[in-house]
């Protein structure tokens, strides 16, 4: 062991710090400068967006109900796609079916996805950012926290211009693994404590130039053979098993673009790693990497419409679905997913179903909802037991891993960034802790900016 100690310059001293600029802090930052207060966020990557940009990840799961018959997940992310379709870069969610292309061809579970380009996604989320009036800092990692009993006093960042430290009266974790929670203190389970189980990682791939008329009429004639839950191409694997080889994935999930015959494809699977440890990521990254490239030549040597396609390369971060749970002052549980509950403070409804991928199952384990439309999300998923200036937003809220599974998606990353950002400008307006904060008024406030909250 080592001992280090450095005294290190104030950097910047604002009212909302959002650590992360992903799908969770792309939300918490606009509505947190929306709402009047001096925010900063910060980003380790060179641009905004996290998975859904550097990671390739789309199209958006369906923000419907479970019937299919009503938007729920509105406000931000809503506002975010119909930017995205005034320059081209997304279809709305209402023009999108199950059994589809863009809908990975799927019977269950994928009705009303919403396709998106990743760079509209880039430069609409920045653009939003920047006009709500939050301050943007890049390429600079969260680093440690500065504590004073329950709370955090400053959080140290480094960068090319070195280490510095930011103070703020708020911190919101949008870090995707509650990096700073961890770092507080705050506790959290890691995976599925009970079976043991962290779900797989993958690393997207993008290819075009696929003849989407022909491979369309090739998975129709083999459309009995899709599992209600799972893609294609399943019957390709099985019969030539020896090449498609140590890929432990059972199916093909791809997505067509926005651009036609341009599709993104989440097949690759690494299993056993954990996204908090950096050996295991880059074991990771070097793992998807060889797959990726062993899926794409498998698919233009044997599948109808790839014969032409080409490689335009893989995503440039590892998909990582699952990490840190926090334990917060309520913790959504599978049994509230499956009940359709909507708690009275639910700062946001959602649909999306549980999906656990998990290593016992080449496919996973997927839950639909069957005992109501939606359920809710407690804005108390959000707030950390045992520090008193911090909210969490992303997947790593408090939930426990299976409900976990069907809170992960973009969608549902944005819209809790929009509520912890609303929150947070609240709490600094009104001198108060978030735990303190008014969850009538907070629901009220975000009805207001258009969230759909339940009937």
């Amino acid at each position: 062991m080592f001992a280090y100690s450095k005294s290190l310059p104030l950097y910047r001293e604002v009212d909302v710090l959002v650590v992360g600029a992903g799908p969770a802090g792309i939300g918490a930052a606009i509505c947190a400068a929306r709402n009047g207060a001096k925010t900063l966020v910060i980003e380790s990557a060179g641009c905004v967006g996290g998975a859904a940009t550097n990671g390739l990840v789309g199209p958006f799961m369906t923000v419907y109900d479970a019937r299919s018959e009503k938007q729920i997940i509105k406000g931000i992310f809503e506002e975010i796609v119909d930017r995205m379709i005034q320059i081209g870069g997304a279809i709305h969610p209402s023009e999108v079916r199950s059994k589809t292309s863009r809908a990975g061809y799927y019977l269950i579970g994928h009705d009303h996805v919403g396709p998106f380009d990743h760079e509209a996604f880039k430069l609409v989320a920045t653009d939003m950012i920047l006009e709500a009036g939050a301050e943007l800092l890049l390429h600079t990692q969260f680093v440690d926290v500065i504590k004073e009993e329950n709370k955090i006093v400053g959080v140290v960042i480094a960068n090319k211009s070195g280490m510095s430290v930011i103070r703020a009266k708020i911190i919101i974790d949008c870090s995707g693994d509650a990096d700073v929670a961890a770092r507080s203190g705050v506790n959290y389970e890691l995976g599925n404590i009970h079976d043991g189980n962290m779900q797989p990682a993958t690393l997207f791939f993008r290819v075009c130039n696929v003849d989407t008329e022909r491979l369309n009429a090739h998975i129709k004639e083999h459309e009995n053979e899709i599992r209600p839950f799972y893609g294609p191409f399943s019957w390709l694997i099985r019969e030539k098993q020896e090449e498609w080889g140590d890929v432990p994935r059972a199916e093909v999930c791809l997505f067509e673009s926005p651009e036609p015959g341009e599709f993104r494809l989440n097949v690759t699977r690494i299993l056993d790693i954990d996204g908090t440890n950096a050996e295991d990521l880059t074991k990771a990254e070097l793992l998807g990497m060889k797959q990726a490239h062993k899926v794409f030549s498998f698919l233009k040597k044997h599948a109808v419409g790839f014969e032409n396609a080409k490689f335009m390369g893989t995503a440039a971060s590892i998909g990582i679905r699952e990490t840190r749970h926090i334990e917060g002052l309520y913790r959504l549980t599978k049994d509230d997913v499956i009940n359709c509950r909507v708690p009275g403070n639910s700062i946001a409804v959602m649909a999306t179903n549980m999906d656990t991928h998990n290593k016992s199952d080449p496919g996973g384990t997927y839950y639909t909802l069957e005992n109501g439309p939606y359920f809710g999300v407690p804005y108390t998923c959000l707030v950390p037991k045992g520090i008193d200036n911090l909210l969490v937003a992303g997947r790593a809220i408090s939930a426990d891993a299976v409900a976990g599974s069907a809170i992960r998606m973009i969608p549902c990353c944005i819209v809790f960034g929009q509520a912890a950002g609303t929150a947070a400008a609240m709490a600094v307006k009104e001198g108060k802790l978030p735990a303190a904060v008014d969850e009538n008024k907070l629901c009220t406030l975000l009805k207001e900016q258009g969230a759909y909250l339940g009937d």
